[in-house]
């Protein structure tokens, strides 16, 4: 049987760098359902502490003033994971980057392997930045800034 823990391990602090496919899910209250969206700015801070980067006007960041619990799903190693936990927008929109960004952090307090029964990943998803390659590592480099900077 699969535990489930309230702290990351540092394997998957390690995978939650801003270069991992990562998806969201929350509760939008205007909208009466469950939203999702996919992200690769998502980084572990520490063993409770995620933060993530979204456009200021993303439905997210109203979901997330509305009511906290946020969850996110990745796939790591030979497994698939959660983790949920209430969560805060800590910067409203980020003036001086080049996107305008919101910053979001989740208290980790539900971390487990939701990989079905009998399963084992082989294969890590890929996805590539379709834009120059020196915006590619600006960008990047903005972001990682601001989140560890707060």
């Amino acid at each position: 049987m699969k535990t489930v823990e309230s702290t990351l391990t540092q394997e998957i602090e390690d995978i939650l760098q801003g270069q991992t496919l990562v998806f969201c899910h929350t509760y939008s209250k205007s909208l009466g359902k469950v939203i999702s969206t996919a992200l690769s700015w998502v980084f572990a801070i520490d063993s409770k502490t995620v933060r993530f980067a979204v456009d200021w006007k993303s439905k997210i960041v109203e979901a997330v003033h509305d009511q906290s619990e946020i969850t996110l799903s990745f796939v790591g190693g030979e497994s698939v994971y959660s983790l949920s936990g209430p969560s805060k927008v800590r910067v409203e929109k980020t003036n001086d980057m080049t996107l305008k960004m919101a910053i979001i952090e989740i208290e980790v307090e539900d971390f487990r392997d939701i990989t079905f029964y009998g399963a084992q990943i082989t294969q890590q998803p890929k996805f590539i930045k379709t834009y120059k390659e020196s915006l590619i590592k600006k960008l990047d480099n903005e972001v990682k800034e601001a989140v560890f900077n707060l």
